[in-house]
């Protein structure tokens, strides 16, 4: 037998008075364990979304995916990158070493994409992937008897919307779906040919005067308060009525002798 053994067994007492101390005090430290329903998870895991409306998968892929892929591998930890491209729009997800800083990789990605050569118009978001921004009930509404699906999105909206927000420990609480006024706007090639007008041109129209700027702040007593300055279409004449392009128009030349009124552009003949 071992010297503990001898030991435990000539103070059997002083043995079992232990036993029982260290049951107790575990039974005191597995009360006092914290413990949560959804604990909070972070993985290392950097996503880049970047739109580039009106092209399709093969430009996104060239001009979009492969420049950011090359500005997100020199960041240190990266483990996995992939990419998926589409019409209009291109989605980088880069997975790093378990206890990369996030903060220090999103920062070295933004860095990095301010001196990628992009096409105009793209401009890439950064984000850390967060597990616990994933919703944790998802609820379904549908209209029932006569009700329409609008009026059933309505009282989502102005309704069950406003009840959920308020409840106690809910972070947000988002609408998706419902009917939602779309329009369609179908440009002529030839007409476009004829004006000398591009696709490119008529989407950079449409996008600058439906985007909404800050417009500076304004002072108060206490407080500086935000204005933006907001442009947003509000019906199909505004979009009707947008310029998209100006011809200059042509003049005819007038040939030596042949005299001009300033009032118009009419060839009255030889001076007298």
């Amino acid at each position: 037998m071992t010297r503990l053994s001898q030991l435990a067994v000539s103070k059997r007492s002083v043995t079992l008075l232990l036993a029982a101390a260290l049951f107790v005090a575990g039974i005191l430290a597995w009360g006092s364990l914290k413990q949560e329903l959804l604990p909070d998870i972070s993985f290392p895991i950097v996503t880049v979304v970047a739109p580039y409306p009106g092209a399709g998968a093969a430009d996104v892929t060239e001009q979009v995916a492969k420049p950011i892929e090359r500005a997100v591998s020199g960041v240190p930890g990266l483990t996995q990158l992939r990419s998926t491209s589409a019409n209009s729009f291109a989605f980088v997800l880069a997975q790093f070493d378990y206890g990369t800083d996030l903060d220090k990789a999103v920062a070295s990605i933004e860095a990095n994409l301010r001196t990628t050569s992009l096409p105009n118009g793209v401009n890439p978001t950064v984000g850390a992937f967060n597990f616990n921004t994933a919703p944790v009930v998802v609820a379904s509404v549908s209209a029932v008897g006569s009700t329409d699906l609008q009026t059933a999105a309505d009282i989502a909206r102005t309704e069950i919307i406003p009840e959920l927000q308020a409840i106690p420990g809910v972070a947000s609480a988002e609408l998706a779906g419902g009917l939602e006024d779309r329009l369609v706007i179908t440009l002529d090639p030839k007409k476009m040919a004829a004006a000398g007008i591009s696709m490119q041109q008529a989407i950079g129209v449409l996008q600058a005067n439906n985007v909404t700027i800050p417009g500076g702040e304004l002072p108060t007593d206490e407080a500086r308060i935000p204005v933006s300055t907001i442009g947003r279409f509000d019906s199909i004449e505004a979009i009707e009525n947008l310029v998209v392009g100006v011809r200059t128009p042509v003049t005819t030349p007038v040939a030596p002798g042949v005299a001009t009124c300033q009032a118009c552009t009419s060839r009255c003949g030889p001076p007298v």
